[in-house]
């Protein structure tokens, strides 16, 4: 259930845990201990450094803006992406991409 879940979240980093457990057949509470334990971290963090990989990655091929890469790599809204780009890279995307890097 887990590798399925990592897949599904790979093709789409913008599902939510409770469409996934239901697509899986599980509950979500179920799910969320499973994933956890077999992953060493919640879906949330799962997800977010999916989407931030994602992010980059778009970035780093170039042709489009931090805002249009940021809701094509699943975050919801620009200030989740930096709430998230800030958590797990320790800077602002500004600081970032102007020489923190």
């Amino acid at each position: 259930a887990v590798g399925m879940a990592v897949r599904m979240l790979t093709d789409d980093p913008s599902l939510r845990g409770g469409d996934i457990a239901k697509q899986i057949g599980v509950s979500l509470s179920r799910f969320a201990r499973v994933f956890k334990s077999d992953m060493g971290m919640s879906l949330v963090d799962f997800r977010n450094q999916l989407r931030l990989e994602r992010f980059l990655s778009l970035v780093d091929a170039g042709g489009t803006n931090l805002l249009e890469a940021a809701y094509a790599a699943g975050f919801g809204s620009y200030s989740q992406f930096h709430r998230v780009f800030r958590a797990l890279r320790g800077a602002s995307p500004r600081e970032y991409f102007s020489g923190g890097r």
